[in-house]
């Protein structure tokens, strides 16, 4: 006998690596928008953080942060793959 196994939400996550909390400031820019905002989880393949300007979704980003206890900067795109009223979730573009 075969026993059918509901699909949770749990499985239903796209993210392909973990991401690890990481409060730290970061500058953002794209065509539309120019702002700050405060990273709050980071993995190798992308971010989420919070921002108070509405952007959107498929909007490609220039992101610029510092690494803790560093001084060398991050600079990477990455373009937007989902919104909330508190921020933004950030795929990578490598």
């Amino acid at each position: 006998m075969v026993a059918l196994i509901e699909k949770s939400d749990k499985y239903d996550d796209r993210r392909h690596a973990n991401r690890m909390p990481y409060p730290m400031d970061m500058h953002y820019r794209s065509n539309a928008a120019d702002g700050l905002g405060t990273i709050v989880d980071l993995s190798s393949t992308g971010m989420f953080f919070e921002t108070l300007e509405p952007l959107t979704t498929g909007e490609r980003l220039h992101i610029d942060f510092r690494f803790r206890n560093s001084h060398a900067a991050m600079e990477i795109w990455g373009e937007i793959t989902r919104t909330t009223p508190s921020g933004v979730g950030v795929r990578f573009l490598w």
